[in-house]
């Protein structure tokens, strides 16, 4: 309670920087993600029949995204192909060593 009435008092809340998203024409409405998500970041929107995430509850873990069928969680900020290439990176460097 003292957190929350600091952020308040403060007049801002810090969000992850690396936070998951929802593609919603690939979203199934299985609500797998919602069940999952350790942090309750994730809702279904029964209007839509897909799931949603808040971006200020979610902490980027990526519970969700590895649990999704259909792939349509994904991480933003941090696409396959930029962990792909920092991998790459990674690895190039220790060949060099």
């Amino acid at each position: 309670m003292a957190r929350v009435l600091a952020m308040i008092h403060n007049g801002f809340v810090e969000v992850e920087v690396m936070t998951s998203t929802v593609r919603e024409e690939i979203c199934c409405g299985c609500q797998t993600c919602v069940h999952v998500c350790p942090y309750g970041a994730i809702e279904y929107l029964t209007e839509k029949r897909v799931s949603h995430v808040n971006e200020v509850l979610c902490k980027g873990c990526g519970t969700c995204t590895s649990a999704c069928p259909t792939g349509a969680i994904g991480s933003r900020h941090f696409t396959e192909k930029q962990i792909l290439a920092q991998i790459e990176g990674v690895m190039s460097q220790l060949l060099e060593a």
